[in-house]
């Protein structure tokens, strides 16, 4: 994961059916593509307490822009996905599975994948989450390639936060493994 050229990825914060609207700015989805430099472009989809709404984002280094009708710089500490780092996350996330087990194996993607079952510290999920206030290890479930070693998807399962609820659970679907993406500064 070190060593690929960039990857297209699908991040997803899943909800029990059943979730109260949460109030504030809230991460529901992030599809886009990371290149080597760790260079993010995305589209969010958030909400805003009930309210759905898209966000067009990029980073770059340590700049991160969105577009609010037009595109603008915003402080890290302003961002809807704050010091989020999906390509350095994932590998935090791999370096620090404790207890892995391999449990079979699996299609995703189209790619037969072993499936392999742990658990990692609170402090690797702070790497794909935008907040963790907790210290309880997350098990997590990690399907990588039988042919290729790239990870194909990271499920990371219970809640960050003591404001989500305890069925809430975290993906990451990666695609296009090794593809080298331009990303630039859209101003």
């Amino acid at each position: 994961m070190k060593q690929i050229k960039g990857f297209h990825f699908v991040y997803e914060v899943h909800l029990p059916a059943n979730a109260k609207p949460a109030s504030g700015l809230n991460i529901v989805r992030i599809t886009g593509d990371v290149n080597s430099a760790g260079n993010m472009q995305a589209v969010l989809d958030v909400t805003q307490g009930s309210v759905p709404l898209k966000l067009n984002f990029v980073q770059v280094g340590n700049t991160q822009y969105l577009q609010v009708g037009v595109w603008q710089k915003i402080p890290v500490e302003s961002s809807p996905v704050g010091k989020l780092n999906l390509g350095a996350g994932t590998v935090e996330i791999l370096q620090q599975v404790n207890g892995a087990i391999v449990v079979g194996q699996q299609s995703k993607g189209g790619t037969q994948c072993y499936h392999i079952t742990g658990s990692v510290p609170a402090a690797a999920v702070k790497a794909i989450a935008t907040s963790v206030d907790t210290t309880t290890p997350f098990p997590t479930d990690i399907w990588i390639g039988v042919k290729d070693d790239y990870i194909y998807e990271v499920d990371v399962h219970g809640p960050a936060t003591a404001d989500e609820p305890q069925a809430t659970w975290r993906s990451i679907i990666l695609s296009k493994q090794n593809v080298s993406v331009d990303i630039k500064p859209p101003i």
